[in-house]
């Protein structure tokens, strides 16, 4: 756990009933993020839902089946935290495009097992700041979503350790590997993000952009070299440059 999270503060919780008594801004970020995840999980959904079926065993097929019922899931539950404040999560979403993460093509299996892998970390990543948040319904959202995305992480180390046994599953991984090992770090955000230093100003993430990819790509690198095989550079730079990203409404 990074120190910003260990050491940021408790804070006063805030039920749905006092969500309008809040400051502007922080309504406006928080519905930000809830609106995220209300298109993002839907879609996502809907694209994990073609590797049920490119799932090479009964037992991976199960587990991806499971994987994209929670997905819906997900979208539901971030659903009814707009619905809960009275608002139409229909005419929000179509304000607000899927996250970024999903403008790269799922087009094999191994592209499955290894977005779950590395993207879904990245997303856990996130959920561990959001599990801090001192509104109480994204809170606990978050907290049942971050159990599930570690159970999406785990499916993804097991398909890929699977697809290592051979050859070509060997060489269908690091191809997968070097298609989402950007849009992971990416996923972050920009570097120096204003919106990030505001979701920090309210609590609802405790350290920056720049940070939380740095201590993702120590995770990340210690097991693709160690556990799968494939080098990878010290310096994340090297594989995607920050520089020029933008602050953007389809990254968290």
């Amino acid at each position: 756990m990074s120190q910003a999270l260990m050491d940021a503060p408790a804070q006063a919780v805030v039920t749905a009933a006092e969500f309008w008594d809040q400051d502007p801004e922080y309504q406006d970020l928080l519905l930000n993020l809830i609106n995220i995840h209300v298109v993002s999980e839907l879609y996502g959904g809907d694209i994990f839902e073609a590797s049920i079926l490119r799932a090479p065993t009964a037992e991976f097929k199960m587990r991806m089946a499971r994987t994209v019922m929670e997905e819906y899931g997900h979208h539901l539950r971030y659903r009814k935290l707009m619905e809960e404040l009275g608002l139409d999560w229909q005419e929000y979403a179509r304000s607000k495009g899927h996250l970024s993460t999903f403008d790269t093509p799922m087009e094999s299996w191994a592209d499955q097992a290894v977005f779950l892998a590395i993207l879904d970390r990245a997303a856990a990543h996130q959920f561990r700041h959001f599990v801090q948040c001192r509104y109480e319904p994204f809170r606990q959202a978050a907290q049942d979503t971050l159990k599930e995305e570690y159970g999406h992480v785990g499916l993804g180390m097991d398909a890929v350790k699977a697809l290592l046994q051979t050859d070509q599953g060997r060489a269908q991984v690091e191809h997968a590997l070097h298609k989402w090992l950007p849009v992971g770090l990416q996923s972050f955000g920009a570097d120096a993000s204003k919106k990030n230093e505001r979701y920090r100003h309210f609590g609802i993430k405790q350290d920056t952009n720049e940070n939380m990819r740095a201590i993702y790509w120590e995770q990340v690198r210690a097991f693709v070299t160690e556990d799968w095989g494939f080098a990878l550079p010290e310096d994340y730079t090297q594989i995607w440059n920050p520089q020029g990203q933008q602050d953007t409404d389809r990254a968290y």
